[in-house]
């Protein structure tokens, strides 16, 4: 955690889908552990598990995750979409599928965007090299 705190992360989202990654220890301030620790270098969302996580499930529910994330769902509702899959496809026992916890903001991507300017920049650099022969 000291580590992570001493850098800073730009990032929008950080993912943690190993076992216990939202745990720590509880203060005053709430619970101090791995998740807060991305926080507080600057990561605006962090999604954790909060408890022991099957292989299966875990595969299932982040394949779900980012797919919907990258049609441009928020990340709680890409969370709440790949639950609510896993929960109708054969993981209905909560310990499947409730451990997942997203703390910080409600973000966002615009994939499409980024990759509608990546290919204008690549057909510009194409036009480029034509012209130079």
């Amino acid at each position: 955690m000291t580590d992570i705190e001493g850098v800073q992360v730009r990032a929008k989202l950080v993912v943690l889908s190993c076992c216990h990654s939202g745990r720590g220890l509880v203060k005053k301030e709430g619970v101090i552990g791995i998740a807060r620790a991305f926080l507080a270098s600057g990561a605006r969302s962090v999604l954790v598990a909060s408890w022991a996580i099957e292989d299966k499930a875990t595969a299932k529910l982040m394949k779900h995750f980012y797919k919907h994330l990258v049609r441009g769902e928020s990340a709680s509702e890409s969370l709440h979409q790949a639950v609510q899959w896993l929960r109708s496809n054969g993981f209905s026992k909560p310990s499947q599928w409730a451990p997942f916890v997203l703390m910080g903001d409600n973000v966002t991507f615009d994939f499409m965007k980024k990759g509608k300017e990546e290919l204008k920049e690549d057909n510009n650099e194409a036009k480029k090299k034509q012209s130079d022969y």
